[in-house]
This record gives structure tokens, sequence and C-alpha cells, in this order.
């Protein structure tokens, strides 16, 4: 981990303000949704889906744009279905969605033709990116996994705010004090990832206390646990950002901040789904 010093260092530009908003928005939606019903809440992630996959596809200069925003699509069409129509099945109906995407991505290259360059680069953003949008729906599930008239629903809107507010608070500690940072170039820190986790859990006791399954202390330590983590996958979106290329267009720099947010949200459900049903009575 690297102090922060007056030397000068070639920083990667990161928007934190920008992906504050974003989170505060994408956050707000989630929320809303989960509370409201299951149906709301699909809607929602397909919402979240598509803005992801946009920012990533072009935020990150994609090779192979249009096939990596079809397979994606596609990726979180299947995903929201599978887990809609089997919800029996848990997120091993989500195995049929990435059994089926990786030779769409082999095809994808093979089609490709003439521009059939940076293959690597490709394979993998395309990889990541049906990850993330196949991840998201895993909020639907656990959604299902709370049986009552409003426990899922207040489980998930608990979650949801607990990460979007660690989030939140980790970008508004890092644009005042960005230490002791991972990297000189890179503008983000251990303070902000711990900051994040104590707002984690002090959501999470507020939302999840009076219920059942998250008594003494179980719902403080399950915010807690997604603040760190949802803070430690920002970190890594950060590093994301200075290893990718300089998007060409103005539009493309201008959805980073998307990306910033919307990946971690997304990478995070299927953790807090295992954690939520690992840690209740």
């Amino acid at each position: 981990m690297a102090p922060v010093s007056d030397a000068a260092v070639d920083e990667v530009e990161l928007n934190h303000l920008g992906s504050l908003a974003v989170t505060l928005l994408a956050g707000a939606l989630l929320f809303g949704a989960a509370r409201a019903s299951a149906v709301a809440l699909l809607v929602a992630i397909a919402v979240v889906q598509g803005a992801l996959a946009v920012a990533w596809v072009f935020g990150t200069s994609v090779p192979g744009r249009k096939g990596a925003l079809l397979i994606a699509a596609l990726a979180a069409a299947g995903a929201d279905v599978a887990v809609s129509r089997w919800p029996a099945g848990q997120l091993g109906v989500l195995l049929v969605v990435f059994g089926l995407a990786v030779p769409a991505m082999f095809v994808h290259q093979l089609m490709r033709g003439a521009a059939r360059v940076r293959l690597v680069e490709s394979l993998g953003g395309v990889a990541l990116i049906v990850m993330a949008v196949a991840a998201l729906p895993a909020l639907l599930q656990l959604r299902h996994e709370f049986t009552g008239p409003t426990l899922g629903g207040r489980v998930v809107a608990g979650v949801v705010a607990a990460a979007a507010g660690a989030l939140v608070v980790g970008y508004l500690v890092d644009l005042m004090l960005a230490a002791p940072r991972f990297d000189p170039a890179v503008s983000r820190g251990l303070l902000a990832v711990v900051a994040s986790a104590g707002l984690g859990g002090s959501v999470g006791h507020l939302m999840l206390r009076s219920d059942a399954e998250f008594l003494d202390g179980r719902g403080a330590f399950t915010g807690a646990a997604l603040g760190a983590l949802i803070a430690f996958f920002a970190v890594g979106v950060a590093f994301i950002e200075r290893c990718a290329p300089t998007p060409p267009s103005g539009l493309a720099r201008r959805v980073r901040p998307v990306l910033s947010s919307l990946l971690p949200l997304s990478l995070l459900a299927p953790v807090a789904f295992v954690l939520c049903l690992a840690i209740r009575v």
C-alpha cells in the first residue's frame, strides 16, 4: 500500500462525484423496487443490467463491441428469465446461462473477421460483463428465499441500502482523503474501505434488526461484510479504469462513472445471496 506523497504521479482520472450520483440513483431504484414487488424488482434489475452493459462495452472500449453488447443482452435476459421462471432452482439455473455464453463468446471472436485483433482483451471483457449482468438477478432470488408477505422485500432492500450506502461513503471519503492508497496512481484508499464497512454495518443493523433471521448482531455483520466487500470491488474497478484504454469519444468517457458504480453492485449480488442464506437462523 502506497502512502500519499507530494511526488509527481501520473494519476488516473476518476469521477467520484459522477459515480456517487449513479450509485444514489441505482440504489434508490433497486431499493424501491425491492419493497414494491418481485415484478418491479425484475424491471429495475433489467434497467441496471442494460446501463451496465453499455457503460462497460463503451467505457472500456471492448474490441468487438456490437457482438459484446448482443451477448451481454442475451445473458442478462437469460438470467432474468431463469431466476424468475425457476426460483426453486436457486442460483443453479444460472449455470445454463454461463454454459451457453461460453461457446457464444468464441463464436463472436470467429465472426469478427479482419477486425480479429486483441482477442484476449475482447474475450476477457465479454466474459466479465456476462458474469456481471448474470449475477445481478441474485437479488431477485434472494427475495424469493425469504418467505412472507414483505420479508423478502425488506431483506433485499436492506442489502441494497447497505451496499449503495457503503459505495457512497467510500466515494465521499476518497474525495476528501484517499489514504493510504493502494496505488499512487489510483485515488482509492483503505480509509474509504473502513468507512464503507462501518456504514454498511450501521445500515444493516437498522434495516434488518427487526427480522428474526438477523437478530443478535447478524444484521450488522451482514451489512459490514457487504460494505467492505463492495468497497474492495470498487477499488478493483478503479484499477480496471486505470488499465483500460482511454475511450476515444466524450460519450464513452462520460459513461465510466456508471461502470464504476454498477459493476460493484452487480458483482456483490450473489455474495449477498450466499451470505444472507448462511447467516439466517
